[in-house]
């Protein structure tokens, strides 16, 4: 079968062949893949254009391909474009190195299915890392450090509440035996977001507009 070596923007499988299920001609010589993938089985798309250009040929030459049994990225063609795009990380602005490093694993394993306690277990050590860069006197668990802060008036109290419903879900991550659930790791991940964001994106991008350096910048 005629397959491409890509993403599946659907279960984020990295370097999965997807099946060439149809192919149409598009214009001067490209062609456009039909293609669905093995595992999730759902479908995406992909303008491309053979290894050998060959202008005027466009009304048969993608014919070819439909006959090919093999990777055509291997056998030369190269991928012009290709729907929906992969989903990328959404990552706050202007995170200390170390946070932003543990949040992008979160974000890595946030799209595939069966990854949801990886992905809720690093967006709670963000979180963790986070808080002690704010205060590292901070001990307890995370609601604990989370109302220390409030009532320091480092967090507001919306996020103090809204913590309330969040904190067992981050604990069932690290600790428990029951998968983190879907809908748990969607809550977990837009309460980290907001919580970098207001200690870190928003004062950073301040410091940004005064020209000052952060924390971790070198002169």
């Amino acid at each position: 079968m005629a397959i491409i070596t890509h993403k599946c923007p659907h279960c984020q499988t990295d370097h999965i062949g997807l099946r060439i299920v149809a192919a149409t001609p598009a214009t001067d010589n490209k062609w456009v893949a039909h293609l669905d993938c093995p595992k999730c089985n759902l479908p995406s798309g992909a303008l491309m254009r053979p290894a050998h250009h060959q202008p005027g040929r466009n009304g048969h030459a993608w014919q070819q391909h439909t006959q090919f049994g093999g990777d055509f990225l291997s056998a030369g063609a190269a991928i012009v474009e290709f729907w929906p795009e992969v989903p990328r990380p959404l990552i706050p602005d202007l995170l200390p190195p170390d946070v932003e490093r543990i949040y992008l694993q979160a974000e890595r394993n946030f799209p595939i299915a069966g990854n949801e306690e990886a992905a809720g277990s690093m967006y709670g050590k963000a979180l963790d890392i986070s808080l002690k860069k704010i205060d590292p006197s901070l001990t307890g668990m995370l609601g604990q450090k989370i109302k220390k802060l409030t009532a320091d008036g480092k967090l507001t109290s919306d996020i103090s509440e809204w913590s309330g419903h969040i904190r067992d879900i981050r604990n069932d991550a690290v600790h428990e035996e029951d998968p983190v659930t879907r809908d748990e790791l969607i809550a977990l991940r837009s309460f980290s977001e907001m919580v970098l964001r207001y200690l870190f994106s928003l004062p950073n991008a301040v410091k940004k507009r005064r020209g000052e350096k952060l924390d971790w910048e070198t002169n």
